[in-house]
């Protein structure tokens, strides 16, 4: 069965908006939210669509696609941030939360893109970075100027110490904490005489939320953009706006590393909270919005609960986005330290994150890529060109079967792969650098193959995986930007076949198959808010599973292989005489079961209705 066998009129292949009789009805399914029902499609800026020749991608080029989301089925656009910043870090270091970036274009062009986008029906998040700011930030250098003259104010809407002196006298940082872009939390500043606490990058000072008046005014930043007529924010790093206030040192998990980990000392801390409650209290509650935070440094599914249940009395989160299931292929938290990981240990998260939120009045995200993330096929199953279209399909027909909110980033739709190569050239992500600098630095005497472990790090796991832009004809640079500019990152040469031009009118092609998918899920609601049953856990390459509601039951059976499986239904109590085929990432469904057995061809994904 292909994906153009799949049309919104054919109750042979899925239900028709038109057949009420049909369609699920029930007082739960009747108060969702908008959000809990949308399709949300992330957007890149730098690397979505250039208009003025500059090698950047701008806000004109978000408006001049609108159509694009229109004709895929999305409900949301969410756009990576689009304000003033020196872009160290892809503009999650902010200089000024209220003016756009020049390079992107201007608050006119932003204004449009609210309004056309609400024009066509869809709705708009802003992605926004409230953990911390750039240090070319007017608070920022006020604050480090503040010491010398207090009359100033801000001083404390910034982590600022005096470190501590070592054995020789010399003034080091206060403790041991490690930077997720490697060496230390803190920076000595020359001008304050004082280290600076930074998360992140050097020039990423964390904002101090235990400061009344950095909440204040970090509010009225999100009023700002609500009254603007934006639908909500994706929420940079949220769950680290609350720290251990008496930054200890962390536990000694490195050996021979000064700097250790200290996720959990600066991670989902004392007043996290009670700080989001007030913002939602203080802002949120106020508008027709969203709000999807980023849970970085890890959450569990029970602390997920806490932030995003609706049995809450005191809202704080909409949705929330984990990484326990990105994260298997990282040895012991170590992004950079690569591991093999067997199907069933995906299984066990997924499980786990399907049946904790929903039960407990949560509600799931569901995704695999981000513009943190490397590409889900080469991620999850292969980027052999021979598997490649059924891998993208397969992976669709997993993420649009699960509970929840479904996000998808640019590209995704049309089955981009890693580029699986490694150049100077190719990695301008901050992260990446200050990893390949830290690595060269500490290879020594194994230099050839320690630097040989970090670039197949980097091949697999750097950010500039996703951040490649989007290749829309066969035009030089895929028609990202004019033919004699260049790009800001060298455009991967995916093939004529996998350009949006050549897969749009294509009725088998993977944008084809998302477009039918998504069409699919809105007709058949159980797929978004039904429960969710796993069969056969162990099972190391079939992955299948039940999504249930009131009135209608579904079974999904993916093989998460390369070789032809075959998967005993009747050993766990399916019943598949009445049911019916509702989708398959094959061209043809060939007579592959049998009395107790479905026969899946290699990547094999099928939705059967029960």
């Amino acid at each position: 069965m292909s994906s153009s066998d799949f049309h919104p009129t054919n109750t042979d292949r899925a239900q028709s908006p038109d057949a009420s009789k049909e369609c699920e009805e029930s007082d739960s399914l009747d108060k969702l939210r908008w959000w809990q029902k949308a399709t949300i499609y992330q957007i890149l800026i730098q690397s979505f669509q250039d208009t003025d020749g500059d090698g950047k991608g701008d806000i004109r080029g978000i408006v001049n696609h609108l159509d694009y989301f229109v004709a895929l089925g999305i409900d949301v656009v969410w756009i990576s941030p689009i304000y003033e910043s020196p872009m160290r870090d892809m503009g999650y270091d902010i200089s000024d939360y209220r003016k756009v970036n020049p390079v992107f274009g201007t608050m006119q062009d932003m204004e449009l893109l609210i309004q056309e986008t609400h024009r066509r029906g869809l709705r708009l998040i802003l992605d926004i970075a409230l953990n911390h700011t750039a240090t070319e930030h007017e608070w920022f250098q006020t604050s480090r100027r503040a010491r010398q003259d207090p009359s100033l104010g801000k001083r404390d809407w910034y982590f600022w110490s005096e470190g501590k002196l070592d054995e020789f006298g010399n003034r080091i940082p206060p403790n041991n904490w490690e930077s997720t872009f490697t060496g230390s939390t803190w920076e000595w500043d020359e001008v304050a005489g004082e280290f600076y606490l930074h998360i992140f990058g050097k020039n990423q000072p964390d904002l101090n939320w235990d400061c009344e008046e950095v909440r204040k005014e970090l509010y009225k930043v999100l009023r700002f953009w609500l009254d603007k007529g934006v639908d909500g924010f994706r929420l940079d790093t949220m769950n680290l706006v609350s720290k251990t206030s008496s930054f200890p040192d962390a536990p000694i998990s490195k050996e021979g590393s000064i700097w250790q980990p200290a996720n959990y000392l600066f991670a989902n801390g004392p007043h996290i909270h009670e700080y989001l409650q007030e913002m939602h209290q203080e802002v949120f509650s106020h508008y027709d919005c969203m709000t999807l935070a980023e849970m970085s440094c890890g959450v569990s599914a029970p602390e997920a609960v806490r932030y995003t249940s609706r049995f809450n009395p005191r809202h704080e989160l909409n949705l929330v986005i984990q990484f326990q299931h990105v994260e298997l292929d990282c040895h012991d938290g170590d992004k950079w330290m690569l591991r093999e990981w067997e199907l069933p240990e995906l299984k066990r998260i997924i499980n786990e994150w399907q049946e904790t939120l929903v039960n407990n009045g949560g509600w799931n995200t569901v995704w695999m890529e981000n513009h943190d993330q490397p590409r889900g096929i080469s991620r999850f199953t292969t980027n052999s060109p021979r598997f490649r279209a059924l891998c993208a399909k397969l992976l669709a027909l997993w993420q649009f079967t699960l509970q929840g909110t479904n996000l998808i980033f640019q590209g995704q739709e049309l089955g981009m792969i890693n580029p699986g190569l490694f150049s100077e050239e190719m990695n301008q992500d901050i992260e990446t650098i200050q990893y390949w600098k830290a690595a060269c630095e500490e290879a020594g005497t194994e230099a050839p193959q320690k630097l040989e472990l970090a670039k197949k790090a980097i091949i697999q796991k750097g950010r500039d995986n996703t951040r490649i832009p989007i290749p829309w004809t066969e035009d030089p640079h895929g028609g990202f930007t004019d033919p004699t500019a260049k790009p800001w990152l060298p455009a991967f040469d995916h093939g004529g076949e996998w350009c949006h031009a050549s897969q749009r009118h294509s009725p088998e092609s993977v944008w084809s198959f998302y477009r039918s998918l998504i069409t699919m899920r809105k007709a058949n609601p159980t797929l978004y808010y039904g429960s969710y049953e796993c069969l056969d856990v162990e099972n190391p390459i079939i992955w299948a599973y039940k999504r249930k509601s009131k009135h209608k039951c579904y079974l999904v059976v993916l093989n998460f292989s390369g070789c032809a499986s075959s998967w005993n239904y009747v050993n766990h109590g399916v019943d598949l005489s009445t049911s019916r085929l509702l989708m398959s990432n094959h061209m043809t469904c060939e007579a592959s079961s049998t009395p107790d057995l479905i026969f899946l061809r290699p990547f094999e994904g099928r939705l059967y209705q029960l």
